[in-house]
């Protein structure tokens, strides 16, 4: 493993790269918000994930591109929830929603290094970063300690999120990639060289999601707690079929969030299945363009299905970054669970510890 000094963000702390590589994938990591800044298909030569040049661009931009976010991801409708017959409030930052935890989310946290924790062999390297947030900082219950096993493994990104609290609290942990796998060196640049219509957008991608339900919105999207059947929706991605196709045919129903946004339920996840043990993993699904097939597994009971409808932003070598210019899937508790008693999964017992695992791997051979 290699690493790299960033210089420093705004409060002084030092700013660190850390780069992992196997024979297929080339990939950096941020200490500031245990970020992937660099997602490199190395057969191809090809940076998949939006990201920036520098710390400052982490720090400026609003988009999480790339970060771990929590303590809880996602929306809190009305920013107050309650744990434990204690009512939590904080400011609003979307809406009269809280997203992303606000201020102090672990998106903008410096992570350390554990000591010791670096491993390389043949076609596979691991390291692992850990934080604190502390319950005077971002005001829920409880400190939380959570640390972050990274590992490339061949053509797999596996990321797995250890967490504990020191109160009963609430958790909420994911990884928010923008994956393009154009590579963003197609997207527009600022100079307009390469600016053309749809120019290398995510309108091309097939997707493919395992999800037989998903989460209607009530308002500000925060779903109201249906489970719905895809089927005959704007939602139904059980088959393949391409993004540009399902924006446009589905204009009307997605206008009010410019796009989808929105939590599935996996196929064996929810509140419809019995709780599965750490060890099981599935597959949310996957995306391709006509040479290359990227995968997201977890064991989380869903994710959020996001087309990146709101970015407007100038990332790495001045390249923009604007609406359908990446796609994340989140893998994460239920929108505003802790508020629907039918949910309320990302609930956390104090001293108990915690894992999530998410896993990206890409498919070199796939040639549709």
């Amino acid at each position: 493993m290699k690493r790299y000094d960033w210089g420093t963000t705004r409060n002084g702390e030092a700013a660190t790269l850390y780069e992992l590589e196997t024979d297929s994938l080339l990939v950096r990591i941020l200490n500031r918000g245990a970020t992937i800044v660099d997602f490199i298909v190395k057969p191809l030569q090809r940076n998949i994930v939006l990201g920036y040049d520098s710390i400052h661009g982490y720090e400026q931009g609003d988009a999480y591109l790339g970060a771990t976010v929590g303590r809880v991801a996602n929306r809190i409708a009305n920013a107050r929830c309650k744990v434990a017959d204690t009512e939590y409030q904080w400011t609003p930052n979307n809406g009269p929603n809280l997203l992303h935890s606000g201020a102090h989310s672990l998106s903008f946290a410096i992570w350390q290094l554990v000591p010791n924790s670096e491993r390389q062999e043949a076609n596979y390297e691991k390291l692992v970063l850990a934080t604190t947030l502390q319950e005077q900082q971002d005001g829920f219950p409880g400190d939380l300690r959570v640390q972050l096993i990274v590992e490339l493994v061949g053509a797999e990104l596996r990321l797995t999120y250890q967490y504990m609290t020191s109160k009963d609290s609430v958790v909420n942990i994911t990884g928010h990639s923008y994956f393009n796998l154009n590579g963003t060196a197609s997207l527009p640049h600022v100079d307009g060289v390469m600016a053309t219509a749809d120019q290398g957008l995510i309108t091309n991608h097939e997707i493919q999601l395992n999800a037989k339900y998903y989460m209607p919105f009530g308002e500000h999207q925060i779903p109201t707690g249906e489970i719905a059947p895809v089927e005959d929706t704007p939602f139904d991605f059980r088959e393949w079929q391409l993004v540009g196709k399902a924006l446009t045919a589905h204009y009307q129903e997605l206008a009010e969030y410019r796009g989808y946004d929105h939590q599935y339920i996996l196929a064996n996840g929810g509140i419809h299945s019995e709780p599965r043990a750490i060890a099981d993993i599935q597959r949310c699904g996957a995306f391709r363009v006509s040479d290359l097939e990227l995968t997201v597994l977890s064991d989380a009971p869903g994710f959020q299905f996001y087309t990146g409808n709101w970015l407007v932003d100038e990332g790495r070598n001045s390249e923009v970054y604007e609406q359908y210019s990446g796609l994340c899937i989140e893998p994460q508790f239920a929108p505003n669970d802790v508020n629907m008693p039918a949910f309320q999964e990302s609930l956390t017992k104090a001293n108990e510890m915690y894992e999530r695992r998410i896993v990206y791997a890409i498919n070199l051979g796939y040639n549709k």
